[in-house]
């Protein structure tokens, strides 16, 4: 077999197994890795991760209270009506408008 010959069999058995799309991930990670640019994707994620983070703890905190406040709410009803004010002076509880879509 000559050198030419091997040449081409290495060739096909790599582009048979796949190597014609490892190949270029495989050069564009070492080119990543050399040129900083694998080490700047990372910090971007764990921004992007803070940040996320961050979103789900303000949306927790916001729940909490929005659920203390409705407590709240209800207590305060609780004790107008045991104080004796009519139900009808008692402003009744908001309804959630279910008619708005949320973005995504």
């Amino acid at each position: 077999m000559t050198a030419s010959e091997m040449v081409g069999a290495i060739t096909a058995i790599i582009a048979a197994c796949g190597g014609g799309y490892a190949i270029p991930k495989i050069i564009d990670g070492i080119r990543a890795h050399y040129s900083n640019r694998a080490r700047a994707e990372q910090q971007e994620n764990r921004s992007l991760l803070g940040r996320a983070k961050y979103a789900e703890q303000r949306a927790d905190r916001e729940a909490e209270f929005r659920r203390r406040v409705e407590e709240w709410g209800g207590r305060l009803a609780y004790m107008l009506a045991q104080l004796g004010v009519p139900a009808d002076k008692i402003p009744s509880k908001p309804e959630r408008d279910r008619t708005k879509e949320l973005s995504r």
